[in-house]
């Protein structure tokens, strides 16, 4: 079958973690598509100013108005519900496009006016829609109540790509006593990540005696503002920020911490980061919000604090680290054991098998 995939964002040689799951979905389509075509219509790499965009931008939508109007395929697979959205709508009033969307957060729960206009011209083509793809059980409430006109037998739950196998180690004993706790984040670096949250956790727990350290990873719009942040903290020295790491860069740091912060106050659509930290054994401390809820259980695989509470973090931060070298093993093990669920090839078999019934349906 012959198969386009959408989507405003894909990695590229100078920027290769700009919007990894749609590669890896493309990946997984091509490997299972045998026989089959699998194009790409995409911006690779992210663009700095208003010019670098809107040329960026014209260049996409040239391609993509070519493809979906001169171009036979047999699904339509469009990462994102909104920058897609005008040139699919002009294009659908010339022919039926048969549609799949993978609708993610920040095109349902946005106050952009920007997103906001082009999430209600997406509107119309949801609704004729062959499917439509959500990461979690929370997300597809977020979605039915925000397009309540939508057939909800069409909404599938697929958890973006899910984890690579290289994420992916056994878990060891790791006793704390006579070494420094690690913690760790990894995030962009945009508001409302927390990435304020964890500089002032790792403050907190060192003036209250706690041997420990913060790493951090990614970038994003407050880069600058986040390494400011770290220098006038009175645990500075306690906290190293690394950048933006390579999906291929991640596991090892992954299996380097004790414990994962994911302190984001984001409605979290799933929280792909927090599941990879479980797949190497690293028990999570999330907001109790959104997509982390689904895969979190208290007390068991992790723990789940009131957002933005500091004083929340704290606590649990400190009870985990003060359990005993058998607790701290239990909880690793049964962060790595639920993590399975989302293995990429359980994850991308599940959903492909889905695409297939789109274009025959039994």
């Amino acid at each position: 079958m012959n198969i386009l995939v959408v989507a405003n964002m894909y990695p590229s040689e100078n920027d290769p973690v700009y919007g990894t799951f749609v590669k890896n979905f493309t990946d997984s389509v091509r490997a299972r598509n045998k026989g089959g075509r699998t194009d790409i219509c995409t911006i690779c790499g992210r663009r700095s100013g208003k010019m670098a965009k809107l040329k960026a931008y014209s260049a996409y939508y040239l391609r993509l108005a070519a493809k979906l109007l001169f171009s036979r395929y047999d699904l339509v697979y469009v990462h994102t519900i909104t920058f897609p959205a005008p040139v699919i709508r002009m294009a659908s009033f010339f022919r039926r496009l048969p549609l799949v969307f993978n609708v993610h957060g920040g095109d349902v729960l946005t106050s952009n006016r920007l997103k906001l206009m082009l999430r209600n011209m997406c509107r119309p083509l949801l609704g004729k829609a062959r499917m439509v793809v959500v990461p979690s059980e929370y997300f597809r409430k977020v979605l039915e109540q925000e397009f309540p006109e939508l057939d909800s037998a069409k909404i599938v739950c697929s958890p973006s790509g899910g984890i690579s196998d290289k994420f992916y180690s056994p878990v060891k004993n790791r006793p704390l006593a006579g070494r420094q706790a690690v913690l760790g984040f990894i995030s962009r670096i945009d508001s409302g990540k927390g990435w304020e949250l964890f500089v002032d956790l790792i403050a907190r727990l060192r003036s209250e005696g706690v041997d420990c350290k913060g790493i951090m990873a990614g970038r994003g719009d407050q880069t600058e503002l986040l390494r400011r942040y770290i220098s006038a903290s009175p645990a500075a020295q306690y906290i190293e920020y690394v950048g933006p790491k390579t999906p291929d860069e991640l596991p090892a740091m992954y299996a380097s911490m004790d414990l994962f912060i994911f302190p984001s106050q984001l409605s979290e659509s799933l929280g792909l980061v927090g599941i990879e930290a479980m797949a190497s054994g690293t028990p999570v401390i999330a907001a109790d919000m959104a997509g982390p809820k689904t895969y979190i259980t208290d007390g068991v695989n992790g723990y789940l604090f009131e957002p933005g509470n500091i004083d929340s973090l704290t606590a649990y931060a400190r009870r985990y680290l003060s359990l005993t070298d058998s607790e701290r093993e239990a909880m690793r093990r049964a962060a790595f054991e639920h993590s399975l669920e989302y293995e990429s090839e359980k994850v991308a078999d599940a959903l492909y098998s889905r695409i297939q019934n789109c274009i025959n349906p039994e």
